[in-house]
């Protein structure tokens, strides 16, 4: 072996860039490893925890102290785009998919929503419209403004049974706040401990196939569901609703118009409470029904589990069919999570009434294969 020549020797300033190289590749080694191992640290993280279940905030009260109120159920990346939105995973110039809703179709606390999930199954892009307290009112105005009409093949309306129609009646004649005005888009976890007065109803139990576990119902979407189908049916607040949709059909005449409904965790898991859950349930019972103009309204009247087990469903089938009787392509996706259930899978996070990422994956794959399959030929023009 023959000893390096001066002439193959490395000069002092090539030496320097090789190990200035050397070091650069060496620390973004060690930052990656650091963010593998804690990826909250990571930029536009956010760490959903069980305390920052809503259900805690709107009905502190009737809630325990959990043991581990910071213990995180979700860690993701999420970001907004100028006009307010959450990016979608898969993004692109124009997106021939464009998915409407609420906070099920936002779905800040999980790290891939159903759009995200929607767009992989379907390999095409789709945009997320979707922003917290919308209802069908603020969907139309959202696709009016930010939809772009002309490159939409299919516009997927997620319709939430809790409280889409009551939005429909409440954003009348309230001036429409585009997302990107909303400054404060925080997660606060609710300190349960700090309320003096108690009547402590939650968590309950249901018995899964895999053994009982906590649950928390937001009661005011139990009753919201205890009308029977012509009270819905009959409702000012379908009535607005179905203008909406119509609207939207009008900005996208060439698209199909597709009306996923999206039903509450009640829905799923009523039939598994148990016994001593569906006793202190209905203490509180109150039942759908319309007031003197016409629109929805609860009442407190005696209800037995039984009636409202049953009643569950007629929300969905008046919804249903009216979104046929106005031309839309609908997809119920109450028997996918309810089969998820029967298998003994949680599907919504125990005290938020959102569905965690398993009920994201269930609903977007399933609206992906609904359209594979020829959903949008069952609509009619």
């Amino acid at each position: 072996m023959s000893l390096p020549t001066s002439s193959t020797r490395l000069s002092p300033r090539l030496l320097n860039v090789i190990l200035i190289g050397v070091g650069i590749v060496f620390a973004l080694i060690i930052a990656g490893v650091v963010l593998l191992l804690f990826p909250q640290l990571r930029p536009n993280t956010i760490q959903f925890t069980v305390a920052m279940g809503d259900i805690f905030y709107h009905q502190g009260p009737w809630m325990r102290p959990v043991e581990n109120p910071n213990q995180p159920l979700s860690i993701h990346w999420l970001e907004w785009d100028a006009d307010g939105f959450r990016i979608p995973h898969r993004t692109a110039d124009r997106y021939p998919i464009v998915a409407l809703g609420d906070s099920f179709t936002e779905a800040a606390n999980v790290g891939k929503p159903w759009p995200d999930v929607l767009a992989d199954t379907l390999d095409r892009p789709v945009r997320n419209l979707g922003f917290r307290g919308f209802g069908p009112r603020e969907e139309r105005q959202a696709f009016d403004r930010y939809g772009d009409a002309a490159a939409v093949d299919i516009v997927v309306i997620g319709f939430f049974e809790g409280n889409d129609l009551s939005n429909a009646v409440t954003s009348r004649g309230r001036a429409f706040q585009p997302p990107s005005e909303v400054t404060d888009r925080s997660m606060i976890p609710t300190d349960v401990s700090t309320i003096a007065e108690r009547d402590e109803r939650y968590p309950m139990q249901v018995e899964l196939s895999g053994g009982s576990e906590d649950i928390a119902f937001l009661e005011g979407y139990v009753w919201a569901n205890t009308g029977t189908v012509e009270t819905y049916a009959e409702s000012v607040n379908l009535d607005l609703t179905a203008r909406s949709w119509r609207q939207i059909a009008k900005q996208a005449p060439d698209a199909c118009i597709v009306l996923a409904y999206f039903p509450v965790k009640s829905h799923v898991y009523l039939p598994y409470l148990s016994e001593a859950g569906r006793a202190r349930l209905i203490e509180k019972a109150e039942l759908t029904v319309l007031n003197d103009n016409g629109e929805l309204t609860h009442r407190q009247e005696p209800l037995s589990f039984e009636a409202v087990l049953a009643a569950r469903g007629s929300q969905r089938d008046a919804v249903l069919a009216r979104a046929e009787a106005e031309g839309l392509a609908t997809l119920d996706l109450t028997p996918v999570l309810q089969s998820a259930a029967e298998d003994g899978e949680m599907v919504y996070y125990t005290y938020d009434t959102h569905w965690n990422q398993r009920g994201h994956d269930l609903v977007g794959e399933a609206i992906g294969h609904a359209i594979t399959d020829g959903l949008c030929q069952t609509s009619q023009p």
